[in-house]
């Protein structure tokens, strides 16, 4: 077994696990409507890693320094959080029958893919661990990579079902008066999140204007 695998397998977990938007609306979409709404966020924002995976394979991980390019992800990432925060809130303020309502699959993978995809962190990530990894693995080439990359992918898989999982299972026992709490909890994290990022992202383009 290649010795990067493991590790791999333990970075994948890792990122996927780490407290963020992606999880923060697993969790608000699984306690509402269960296993699936919630696995789709988490696959569609996979489905955002893996393309930022292929651009740093393509050699294209300069695409990190590009200033421009980090902004307007900052912007749409930041406007969209903003946008879910609004909503969450929304459906706290009007009660357990507004949230509980089925969500479309459509709805929620696509939710998962413009937060894969809108993350700036993601691009710089991938850039970062695409050109490391490439660097560590020159002598064996697109393969190396390819294993790398399966290994991530599978380990952020295993966490993404595990907490869908779990969510989708305990949603039975918490009460309808809860889920306005939990809307209103993740509508305030999405909104921090999402301020935060327009903040920052606005911050990055005093050095652009003349």
């Amino acid at each position: 077994m290649d010795p990067m695998l493991v590790p791999a397998l333990g970075l994948g977990i890792a990122y996927a696990a780490t407290p963020g938007v992606v999880n923060t609306e697993c969790v608000r979409r699984g306690l509402a409507n269960g296993f699936r709404p919630a696995f789709l966020v988490q696959f569609g924002a996979l489905i955002g890693d893996v393309v930022w995976a292929a651009v740093a394979l393509a050699g294209v991980a300069a695409l990190a320094g590009n200033g421009s390019l980090e902004i307007a992800l900052g912007l749409v990432g930041g406007l969209f959080l903003c946008r879910l925060a609004f909503k969450a809130l929304r459906e706290a303020w009007t009660g357990p029958h507004a949230s509980t309502a089925p969500v479309a699959r459509g709805s929620a993978f696509g939710t998962g893919a413009v937060f894969g995809l809108a993350n700036p962190a993601g691009l710089a990530f991938w850039a970062g661990v695409g050109g490391g990894t490439v660097a560590a693995t020159s002598g064996a080439g697109f393969a190396a990579y390819s294993a790398f990359l399966a290994a991530f992918l599978a380990g952020a898989l295993l966490w993404s079902l595990g907490l869908s999982a779990f969510v989708g299972w305990g949603r039975r026992y918490v009460r309808p008066s809860l889920f306005r709490a939990v809307d209103a909890l993740c509508g305030v994290v999405l909104a921090w999140f999402g301020v935060r990022l327009l903040w920052t992202t606005l911050r990055r383009t005093a050095p652009l204007r003349p």
